[in-house]
């Protein structure tokens, strides 16, 4: 059995993105953890320690970026990426969020370039 190249975390409403994620990147040798909105995703956080978090801005209950805002100082000082997926167009403060760490990424995206990102980041 292959070793697992990480555990990555994805917070996500749309049930058909986290499929499509879900299984591109365990077939990229990674293990996945995935919560249907951000304050499900927030009570994992207590429980696991993902590699990598991958979260969408636009979900209901808490979104993207007040969970990018809770959880970015304890990810960040254990040196766990945070990529953040949006399908709005580029806004003047995603720079505020990159400026605090976060990888803006814009949908629709390339699955594969996810990957490679996320290799790359881990690698």
């Amino acid at each position: 059995m292959t070793e697992s190249k990480g555990t990555i975390f994805i917070m996500d409403d749309d049930l058909a993105l986290q499929t499509v994620l879900e299984y591109a990147l365990r077939s990229a040798g990674y293990n996945v953890i995935l919560a249907p909105d951000g304050q499900e995703g927030m009570r994992l956080l207590d429980t696991i320690t993902p590699d990598l978090v991958i979260s969408d801005i636009m979900m209901p209950n808490m979104d993207g970026v007040e969970v990018f805002q809770h959880i970015k100082g304890r990810l960040q000082d254990h040196g766990i990426p945070i990529i953040i997926m949006t399908a709005l167009n580029r806004k003047p403060w995603f720079a505020d969020l990159e400026a605090e760490g976060a990888v803006i990424m814009q949908k629709p995206f390339e699955v594969d370039r996810l990957i490679d990102m996320i290799d790359l980041t881990l690698g």
